[in-house]
């Protein structure tokens, strides 16, 4: 085999990845997450949880991605980011996968912005938020807003006393 034919045979088999590469708009470095479709309720995330699964960036198949348990909360491995929205949260079912539209989020915040009254942090990281139409958030936001101290900074006594996860349409 001359040098010239390996490098044609080299350039033949990259030209389809990078067409897909291309075609894709490269790498997505983007985390996502699942819910149910139709999940009307506060939601956790906790971070650095021993054992759990990581969530991973930019992978082609749903299954890959963890997703919320029926009682709203999801446990990962994972670090949390400085990004409060680095990780997307995704509708997902057999046959479609959509991202839960903005107007359906509500009340997101993390634990970088969460201090306890003596100012000192919460032992396990985490993020926080309302799914669901506004009109539903807004019955429920005090349950978040008791504790907002100015607007991006919350002071809440324990982990227990965050907004109880769960659907409130069971």
């Amino acid at each position: 085999m001359t040098l010239r034919t390996l490098k044609r045979l080299i350039f033949l088999s990259y030209l389809p990845l990078s067409l897909i590469c291309v075609g894709c708009g490269g790498i997505d470095h983007r985390k996502a997450v699942y819910i149910s479709e139709g999940y009307y309720g506060w939601v956790r995330i906790e971070y650095g949880v021993t054992g759990a699964p990581k969530v991973p960036a930019g992978s082609f198949f749903r299954s890959d991605y963890p997703s919320f348990s029926s009682s709203g909360l999801l446990q990962t491995s994972s670090e949390l980011k400085r990004e409060v929205d680095s990780v997307e949260i995704y509708y997902g079912t057999a046959m479609e996968v959509r991202r839960v539209p903005a107007d359906m989020i509500h009340g997101r915040i993390s634990s970088l912005n969460v201090t306890r009254p003596d100012g000192s942090r919460f032992e396990r990281e985490f993020e926080t938020a309302f799914i669901g139409p506004e009109s539903e958030y807004e019955k429920h936001r005090h349950q978040l807003e008791r504790f907002r101290k100015s607007d991006d900074n919350y002071v809440i006594s324990g982990f227990e006393d965050l907004p109880r996860v769960g659907n409130i349409r069971n």
